[in-house]
Order: C-alpha cells, then sequence, then structure tokens
C-alpha cells in the first residue's frame, strides 16, 4: 500500500534521481499538462496526499477511476506520446505497482520534471477519502492510514484502499466513507470523524473502548518514535474539542472552533471579510482557531515565500474567461461575476451596455445618481477585444484582475505614473516592467482564477495567455524570503495556551444567544472598522486603548438593553472579561507581526498597496490599514455635510 512516502523511480546510469520537488504554485499547470496528454480528468479532489496542498511536494499523487482505463491501456498511452516525440519510452514511463510519468513540470523541460504517480481505484470515493486528510494534522496521512486500520483490527476488520473487508472471509464489507466510520468509532460518527488522527482521538475520548481500540496503534507510535495528541490530557486542546463536541451534540450548540465548509457549515463568529481577510481580523473572525489559521499563513510563507505575491490598487475590478460548457467569451465586473443565475456574465459587449443601462435606470426610480453607462462602458467596450483575443480558445474558467490603466502612463522625471484608484504608482521606465508598461495602452494586473461561476478562488497559475499588441497582462510578482521578527509568534502562541480556551467560551455561540448578543464578535470587526475610519473622532493612526475605546462604541452605538447585556455577560463569569482584553491583544499582535512583514516586504517592490498570501491554510492580505485603507474609505466614503 502506497501511502506517498516513496522515492524516485526515475533514475540516472549513477543512480541520481531524474525528478525533483515541485512548488505548489506549478501543481495545477502541470495538472492541466497531464490532463491534456492523458485525455483523462484530474479535478482536485483526485490530487491525493500532499499533492497541491503543500508548499512543495516530492511527486504528483493522482487518482485514477479504474473502470474507466486500465494501468495497461493508460502506460501504452503515455509510452506512444514518448515515442512520437523520439524519446525511448523506458526514461518516461514506469509501471511498478502504479504507473509513474516522468513529468514536464508546466510541460515545459527547463523547469525541470517531477515524477507524477497515477493511482487506480476501483471506487474514486472510498479511495481519495483513503487518501486524502479531510482537515490539516499534525500527523502524516499514513500516520492516519494506521491508526483506522489498528482500529478496524481489534473488531475483526481491515481497512485498505479498496475499502472496508471481514479479517473472516476477506468479503467487502463497505466502500463508503460514513458507514465506515459507524462500523470502527461507533454509530454517531461520520467520515469527518475519520479525517485525520486527531479527529479520531477527539472521537474516542469518550469511548469506554477506547484503550482496547488503540493498543496496536500505540505500540506503532511507540516504534515510530512519535507521540500521541496530548495524551488526551485536560489541558490539552484534543480534550477540550471533546467536551466542546459533547456539548454541540448535546445542547444543540453550533461549532465555533471549525472551519467553515461549503453550504453546510455555520458562519464565522464575526461574520465573512468581503474580500481577502487581514491577517489580524482572523481572532475576531474565527476565534483562536483563527488565529492560528493567520500563523499558518506566516508559516507557509515562511517555507515558500511564492506564495506571497503583489496586491495592485486597480479599478475597476474585471473577470473575463470562457464559459465551461461553451466555450463562450465572457467579461464582467465582481458584482456581475456573482450575480445569482449567472445574469451577469455578459458575452458581448451590447449585453453589457444593456445591463448598465438598465442599472443606471434602477437607480434612477430610487432617486439616485448613477452614471455607468457614461463612465464604466466605454471601459470595458475598449479593453474587450484585447482580453477576448488574449485568452485562449481551449481555455475553460475565469480570470479575475484590476484595470490598471487604459492608456499608456505618462512619465514623469524618468518614472511611468498612474493612479488607477488610491495608490499612485511610479515605476521606473528603466525597469523590466516599466519597458513592458511603456510599450502599452492597456494594464491589468491578473491575479485570480476560478474553474466556474460560484467556485472557489484559486491561485492563478495554468493560464498561457495570447500575447497581444497594445496589451499588458501583467502575472503575479511574487515576494522574495524575508527574515521575520519571532518575537510577535512567540507572544500569540504563549497567549493562546494560556487564554485560548477562555477566548472560545466567550464567544460561545450558545451563550452569546442567551444574552441575545450573538453578534459580538461582529461588533469587535465593526469597531476596528471604525478605528480605521478618519472621518470619526476615534482615528488616531494606531490601536491603542482598544478595550476601553470599545466599550465607548458600544455605549454610543448599541441599545441601553443590549449595552446592559454585553457588560453583564463580560462580568459574568469574570473570565469573560480578561478573554476580551486578551482577543484584543491577540488583535495588536497579529497587527505588529503583519507590519513587520509588510515593512520588509515593500522593500522589494515600493509603493504598492499590500501583499496577498495563497497558502494551503487560506488566504490573507498585509495591507496598512492606516495608510491605504484609511486613505480608500476617506476616498470612497467621504463625510457628510
Amino acid at each position: 500500500m502506497k501511502l506517498f512516502e516513496g522515492g524516485n523511480v526515475f533514475k540516472d546510469a549513477d543512480g541520481k534521481p531524474l525528478t525533483q520537488r515541485i512548488n505548489q504554485t506549478d501543481v495545477p499547470s502541470t495538472v492541466t499538462w497531464i490532463e491534456q496528454l492523458t485525455g483523462l480528468e484530474f479535478p482536485r479532489e483526485r490530487w491525493l496526499g500532499s499533492t497541491g496542498k503543500a508548499a512543495t511536494s516530492g511527486d504528483l499523487d493522482l487518482a485514477v477511476d479504474a473502470s474507466k482505463i486500465s494501468k495497461d491501456e493508460l502506460a501504452a498511452r503515455l509510452e506512444a506520446w514518448a515515442r512520437s516525440h523520439g524519446q525511448d519510452p523506458k526514461t518516461w514511463v514506469k509501471k511498478s505497482g502504479e504507473v509513474h510519468l516522468r513529468t514536464p513540470i508546466t510541460g515545459r523541460p527547463d523547469l525541470g520534471y517531477v515524477q507524477t504517480d497515477f493511482m487506480f481505484f476501483p471506487n474514486l470515493d472510498w479511495g481519495t477519502f483513503f487518501y486524502n486528510q479531510v482537515t490539516p494534522s499534525s500527523y502524516k496521512g499514513m500516520v492516519r492510514a494506521v491508526l483506522m486500520s489498528s482500529i478496524a483490527k481489534q473488531l475483526g476488520l481491515k481497512i485498505g484502499a479498496n475499502g472496508m473487508f471481514s479479517r473472516a472471509t476477506n468479503e467487502l464489507v463497505s466502500q463508503d466513507p460514513d458507514s465506515v466510520a459507524k462500523a470502527i468509532l461507533g454509530p454517531k460518527a461520520t467520515k469527518g470523524d475519520l479525517g485525520n488522527v486527531e479527529s479520531i482521538y477527539s472521537f474516542l475520548a469518550r469511548d469506554k473502548d477506547r484503550d482496547t481500540k488503540l493498543r496496536d496503534f500505540r505500540e506503532y507510535l511507540a516504534r515510530e518514535g512519535l507521540k500521541e495528541p496530548t495524551q488526551l490530557e485536560e489541558s490539552g486542546d484534543v480534550y477540550f474539542l471533546a467536551r466542546l463536541r459533547d456539548r454541540i451534540v448535546n445542547q444543540g450548540m453550533y461549532a465555533l472552533v471549525e472551519a467553515a465548509k461549503p453550504a453546510a457549515a455555520p458562519a464565522p463568529v464575526g461574520g465573512r471579510a468581503k474580500g481577502i481577510e487581514h491577517l489580524e481580523d482572523y481572532i475576531f473572525r474565527n476565534g483562536t482557531a483563527g488565529v492560528k489559521t493567520a500563523l499558518a499563513i506566516v508559516d507557509a510563507f515562511r517555507e515558500n515565500s511564492k506564495v506571497a505575491s503583489v496586491k495592485w490598487d486597480g479599478k475597476p475590478a474585471v473577470v473575463f474567461g470562457r464559459k465551461p460548457d461553451t466555450g463562450e467569451f465572457v467579461l464582467t465586473d465582481g458584482s456581475g461575476f456573482e450575480a445569482v443565475g449567472y445574469d451577469g456574465l455578459f458575452t458581448s459587449p451590447q449585453a453589457i451596455a444593456d445591463n448598465m443601462a438598465q442599472r443606471d435606470a434602477n437607480a434612477a426610480a430610487k432617486g439616485n445618481v448613477a452614471n455607468r453607462v457614461e463612465q464604466l462602458l466605454p471601459v470595458y467596450q475598449a479593453i474587450w477585444p484585447y482580453l477576448e483575443a488574449a485568452t485562449p480558445k481551449n481555455f475553460r474558467g475565469y480570470v479575475k484582475g484590476d484595470l490598471l490603466y487604459i492608456t499608456t502612463p505618462p512619465v514623469v522625471a524618468g518614472n511611468l505614473e498612474f493612479k488607477p484608484n488610491t495608490v499612485e504608482y511610479r515605476i521606473p521606465v528603466k525597469s523590466k516592467l516599466g519597458t513592458a508598461i511603456a510599450n502599452s495602452e492597456i494594464g491589468v494586473a491578473v491575479h485570480t482564477m476560478y474553474e466556474d461561476a460560484g467556485g472557489a478562488k484559486q491561485p492563478l497559475s495554468r493560464v498561457k495567455f495570447n500575447p497581444v499588441p497594445g496589451l499588458l497582462l501583467i502575472e503575479p510578482i511574487y515576494a522574495q524570503p524575508v527574515e521575520l521578527e519571532n518575537q510577535y509568534v512567540k507572544k500569540i502562541k504563549s497567549l493562546l495556551r494560556t487564554m485560548g480556551p477562555a477566548i472560545d467560551t466567550l464567544f460561545n455561540p450558545a451563550e452569546l444567544r442567551a444574552m441575545k448578543i450573538t453578534d459580538l464578535a461582529k461588533l469587535c470587526v465593526d469597531y476596528i472598522n471604525r478605528r480605521i475610519n478618519p472621518n470619526y473622532p476615534a482615528y488616531t493612526g494606531d490601536f491603542s486603548d482598544l478595550v476601553p475605546g470599545f466599550m465607548d462604541y458600544l455605549k454610543a452605538t448599541q441599545t441601553p438593553q443590549k449595552f446592559r447585556n454585553i457588560t453583564e455577560y463580560l462580568r459574568s463569569p469574570s473570565s469573560n472579561e480578561g478573554a476580551l482584553a486578551a482577543a484584543f491583544v491577540l488583535f495588536e499582535l497579529l497587527h505588529d507581526l503583519k507590519l513587520d512583514l509588510l515593512g520588509k516586504l515593500d522593500t522589494q517592490v515600493p509603493g504598492n498597496e499590500g501583499w496577498v498570501f495563497a497558502t494551503p491554510a487560506g488566504y490573507g492580505k498585509a495591507v496598512s490599514r492606516f495608510d491605504f485603507t484609511a486613505r480608500n474609505i476617506q476616498r470612497n466614503n467621504p463625510p457628510k455635510a
């Protein structure tokens, strides 16, 4: 059974590997190249192990539906491709249990080669579940597989890549993850409880047969020199999560510390940001789990600086691409892309004109002034032919970017100057980027892609745009490594250890509902946003005196009864008051960590809006809130007379 711990199968005459590790940012485009070569589809749920999840991967592990193609058929297809290019198939394709391909990274041999392992499954749902941990873990996937197998053994069952079988008869019992979870953990278990080692231990915390089920696994950990998850101590996170899970099940509470999942999961405790989250806001958006996410984003940057790229301050935001089903070209804006029923996916300049005219008419009917037809329509009409020509005919999906200019920027004192929104850019004419800008008429900074409208955002990686005279598509400018100040991280982790449970108790949805203050975390976010708004007297340019200021803010903005409810809640139990103070301290520490990071990154590309981090742990942004954000608020929301 391969659990992504194997070595290279492609070696030269001296035994040296012919393949290398692949960066996370290169995985999507490389998989796309493989899809074109094989004629098979490999959506992200078929990327196994660390593929596309870790900053780098030793190989690409892709799940293949064995009912659609056999190992021999795929190997023959790959060998025929090698021969058609005048190559010896033995140096490109190997069959050793699975099928292996020496794959040029992103389809370009000059970037080196990565080993692709095609894993064949008679049941893809089970196979991908077995090999992919549902949630991030401190343990490798192999350890999770051993744990599931060890528990099953005590029950006369065995679990492997093809499902769960009876040890006595060797007959298949189930290939359904939920059924397997119930069989080895208990009738209330779901496949999520088998998500990783930690979640399995959390579920078993109340199992009277826990020690029996874990006996073989504990022997395995001892042999491998690994520790159990917190040894199930009461002070440990696993025990805390187990107790919290008990309360969720028994009292109908919503989970505060679990990451949001599409469709079925509760909303974050502090609401969702409109765009990418500020690193420091994670404490109020997702509690202590949010803080851990922010730290994980920073750790991912330490491991691979290319997860960070320049955040351009363009306007308007544009979305363009081709419909997955028909290949029709689409150009729209952010709101059009998110429109219900896909009504905003415009396939002609006339469709945009009609929509903007209707929106202006609707605004006028309500007594509002709207001039989209006058101001925005000429912009979209001007860029339409350029972007359509740049989008390959065989591309499917959508690309999001920011318009930077629609006429070549003027040269002032040796710099190309343009100000699409709030940030004024001065790019040296003699720089590589300056030369490209000087030779263009339209500039768009592209940064994100989507497989379909309504889909999850992905890093821009697999699009090879057609060159179009006059158009400059500025692809992500990635960060170079920097040394970060560790004192902030140490303080954050220390505070999480001592105050983490109290903070999560403070934002406990059940307790907040009882006090009729379910929006407490959101109020914290609203208060922070008020503090950075120059239009309000509280603006100071820093985050001093957060807690006293918060109480003043509540008293001024909430009803007397709600203010009394909040005050009472913070005083009883007394730990709530300390937890609120700790939450704001964590906010300040994350903000200080971000400023340290931002200051060092900005020396690489001066004058930009900020930086965006796209990591396996999540997305985050580092922007100066008292500089760019404050000016943007003042620009777009001037004080009322």
